[in-house]
């Protein structure tokens, strides 16, 4: 019975652990998940106020103070696809799969910059593929 306490114990020191941490790391994914392309061309525009930017991309991976006190703002997200065609029989403990893999990368990098009245001066991206 004693040697069980500790199991018991350290059990749900882990639980509480990672319920704590699940919100958050979500909360970052689906922030990131809407920096897109489509959302800075249809939705941003010259004007746009800080929290129109915010709300439709979240909140920027760096930001910066230019020397006559206005802000620019840099969205960088990288997206990374692989697929992966299989061939040939699975059986269980047989070690391999013959197949092909083909994996693409993507990043885009938003940087908006703000003027003295904090609204939206400019707006510039770029989208790479390889």
């Amino acid at each position: 019975m004693r040697a069980l306490l500790p199991i018991l114990i350290s059990t749900l020191l882990f639980g509480c652990a990672s319920q704590t941490q699940t919100p958050l790391l979500q909360s970052r994914q689906v922030e990131t998940e809407k920096i897109t392309l489509g959302a800075v061309q249809s939705q941003l525009h010259e004007g746009s106020s800080s929290a129109e930017v915010i709300a439709a991309l979240g909140t920027p991976n760096i930001v910066a103070t230019n020397p006559d006190k206005t802000e620019t703002w840099v969205y960088d997200k990288m997206f990374t696809e692989t697929e992966i065609s299989a061939s040939g029989i699975n059986l269980p403990f047989s070690g391999s799969v013959s197949g092909a893999r083909a994996k693409s990368s993507r990043t885009l990098i938003v940087t908006i910059k703000f003027n003295k009245a904090k609204t939206v001066e400019s707006i510039q991206y770029r989208q790479t593929s390889y």
